[in-house]
Protein backbone atom coordinates (compact mmCIF):
# COMPACT_ATOMS: atom_id res chain seq x y z
CA UNK A 1 0.00 0.00 0.00
CA UNK A 2 2.69 2.51 0.81
CA UNK A 3 4.32 1.71 -2.66
CA UNK A 4 1.15 2.82 -4.17
CA UNK A 5 1.14 6.11 -2.77
CA UNK A 6 4.32 6.66 -3.40
CA UNK A 7 4.06 6.15 -6.91
CA UNK A 8 1.09 8.01 -6.69
CA UNK A 9 2.95 11.46 -5.24
CA UNK A 10 5.50 10.86 -7.55
CA UNK A 11 3.14 11.04 -10.14
CA UNK A 12 1.04 13.33 -9.13
CA UNK A 13 4.29 15.68 -8.74
CA UNK A 14 5.21 15.32 -12.10
CA UNK A 15 1.92 16.33 -13.94
CA UNK A 16 2.10 19.39 -11.39
CA UNK A 17 5.22 19.80 -13.07
CA UNK A 18 4.72 19.24 -16.71
CA UNK A 19 1.37 21.87 -16.45
CA UNK A 20 3.68 24.10 -15.13
CA UNK A 21 5.86 24.16 -17.84
CA UNK A 22 5.51 26.43 -20.23
CA UNK A 23 7.06 26.67 -23.92
CA UNK A 24 6.29 30.43 -24.41
CA UNK A 25 8.11 33.43 -23.05
CA UNK A 26 4.90 35.53 -21.44
CA UNK A 27 7.38 39.17 -21.75
CA UNK A 28 6.73 40.86 -25.06
CA UNK A 29 9.95 42.06 -25.83
CA UNK A 30 9.82 44.27 -29.41
CA UNK A 31 11.97 46.11 -31.79
CA UNK A 32 11.09 48.63 -34.04
CA UNK A 33 12.11 50.75 -36.75
CA UNK A 34 10.28 53.13 -39.19
CA UNK A 35 10.79 53.93 -42.96
CA UNK A 36 8.75 55.89 -45.26
CA UNK A 37 6.77 54.80 -48.79
CA UNK A 38 8.35 58.20 -50.24
CA UNK A 39 5.78 57.55 -53.98
CA UNK A 40 2.09 57.02 -51.82
CA UNK A 41 3.39 59.32 -49.03
CA UNK A 42 2.51 56.01 -46.71
CA UNK A 43 4.10 55.20 -44.02
CA UNK A 44 5.59 51.81 -43.01
CA UNK A 45 6.43 50.78 -39.23
CA UNK A 46 7.59 47.77 -38.44
CA UNK A 47 7.86 46.08 -35.20
CA UNK A 48 9.02 42.32 -33.80
CA UNK A 49 7.66 40.51 -30.67
CA UNK A 50 7.96 37.31 -28.78
CA UNK A 51 5.03 34.97 -29.91
CA UNK A 52 4.15 31.57 -28.65
CA UNK A 53 6.46 29.70 -31.34
CA UNK A 54 9.16 32.64 -32.02
CA UNK A 55 9.36 35.97 -33.23
CA UNK A 56 6.23 37.93 -34.77
CA UNK A 57 7.17 40.14 -37.47
CA UNK A 58 4.59 42.97 -38.39
CA UNK A 59 4.86 45.77 -41.12
CA UNK A 60 2.40 47.89 -41.11
CA UNK A 61 1.18 50.52 -43.77
CA UNK A 62 -0.60 53.67 -41.89
CA UNK A 63 -2.25 56.70 -44.67
CA UNK A 64 -2.35 59.46 -42.38
CA UNK A 65 -4.17 58.12 -39.20
CA UNK A 66 -5.78 54.54 -40.88
CA UNK A 67 -4.19 51.26 -41.42
CA UNK A 68 -4.03 50.26 -44.93
CA UNK A 69 -2.22 47.03 -44.90
CA UNK A 70 -0.49 44.72 -42.06
CA UNK A 71 1.99 42.52 -43.01
CA UNK A 72 3.01 39.48 -41.04
CA UNK A 73 5.66 36.91 -40.90
CA UNK A 74 5.83 34.20 -37.87
CA UNK A 75 6.38 30.60 -36.81
CA UNK A 76 3.09 30.22 -35.07
CA UNK A 77 2.06 26.85 -34.47
CA UNK A 78 -0.51 25.17 -37.28
CA UNK A 79 -4.19 24.86 -35.73
CA UNK A 80 -3.49 27.26 -33.05
CA UNK A 81 -1.92 30.35 -33.47
CA UNK A 82 -1.26 30.26 -37.55
CA UNK A 83 -4.67 30.11 -37.57
CA UNK A 84 -5.70 33.45 -35.42
CA UNK A 85 -3.36 35.34 -37.34
CA UNK A 86 -5.61 36.26 -40.02
CA UNK A 87 -8.45 37.10 -37.54
CA UNK A 88 -6.68 39.63 -35.49
CA UNK A 89 -5.36 40.73 -38.92
CA UNK A 90 -8.79 41.43 -40.05
CA UNK A 91 -10.18 42.94 -36.83
CA UNK A 92 -6.90 45.01 -36.16
CA UNK A 93 -7.97 46.25 -39.94
CA UNK A 94 -11.56 46.93 -39.32
CA UNK A 95 -11.25 48.38 -35.47
CA UNK A 96 -8.38 50.47 -37.24
CA UNK A 97 -5.94 49.52 -33.79
CA UNK A 98 -5.73 47.04 -31.40
CA UNK A 99 -8.13 48.62 -29.37
CA UNK A 100 -11.03 46.54 -28.61
CA UNK A 101 -9.45 43.25 -30.54
CA UNK A 102 -10.38 40.44 -28.36
CA UNK A 103 -7.45 37.48 -27.92
CA UNK A 104 -8.45 34.29 -30.26
CA UNK A 105 -9.31 31.62 -27.66
CA UNK A 106 -6.31 28.90 -27.61
CA UNK A 107 -4.06 31.89 -29.01
CA UNK A 108 -3.53 34.08 -26.20
CA UNK A 109 0.23 34.65 -26.42
CA UNK A 110 -0.20 34.76 -30.23
CA UNK A 111 -2.92 37.37 -29.96
CA UNK A 112 -0.84 39.77 -27.40
CA UNK A 113 2.47 39.42 -29.41
CA UNK A 114 0.88 40.31 -32.97
CA UNK A 115 -1.06 43.43 -30.98
CA UNK A 116 1.74 44.37 -29.03
CA UNK A 117 3.94 44.50 -32.26
CA UNK A 118 1.09 46.22 -34.07
CA UNK A 119 0.80 48.82 -31.56
CA UNK A 120 4.73 49.37 -31.50
CA UNK A 121 4.72 49.26 -35.55
CA UNK A 122 1.61 51.98 -35.61
CA UNK A 123 4.18 54.20 -33.03
CA UNK A 124 7.13 54.05 -35.21
CA UNK A 125 5.44 55.01 -38.65
CA UNK A 126 3.92 58.22 -36.75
Amino acid sequence: MKNIKSYAAVALLALALTACGNKADTTTDTDTAKTETAETGEKVGEATAAGYNGDIKVKVTMDGETIKDIQVDHTETEGVGADAVPTLVEDIKKNNGTEGVDNVSGATVTSEALKTAVDEAIKAAK
